[in-house]
């Protein structure tokens, strides 16, 4: 039970932290019968591009090409403007940020919204 007082500060982390938009997929939840599966919103799949959160020791840029997925109760459709490789995007609002893995290497991400960042 360790891992319920462990905190992940998601503000600190996700500043300084902008992706490149590589895929939209429809999230799913699958129920407990896959007959009765419905769209819970999108998923957002984004490679870090550019990692200005200072680490440790002036260490900056160390997540850089690293992928994450952020669950958006949002249509795919919301995203219709978005393209992949080309659309540069921030998050800055968190609904729940869980660290998870067998090594406590991976994140599940819900978020209320993306910004879109203009080119």
């Amino acid at each position: 039970m360790l891992n319920r007082f462990q905190v992940f500060d998601s503000d600190r982390f996700f500043s300084g932290k902008k992706f490149l938009l590589l895929k939209l997929t429809p999230w799913v939840d699958q129920g407990t019968d896959k007959k009765e599966s419905h769209i819970l919103g999108t998923k957002v799949v984004g490679a870090i591009a550019i990692d200005d959160t200072v680490y440790s020791k002036d260490v900056k840029g160390i997540n850089e090409g690293e992928t994450v997925t952020f669950k958006v109760r949002k249509p795919v459709a919301s995203f219709q403007n978005w393209q992949p490789l080309q659309t540069i995007f921030m998050a800055t609002e968190f609904d729940k940020v869980v660290i998870w893995g067998d090594y406590h290497n991976q994140l599940s991400v819900r978020v209320p919204t993306l910004k879109e960042i203009e080119n």
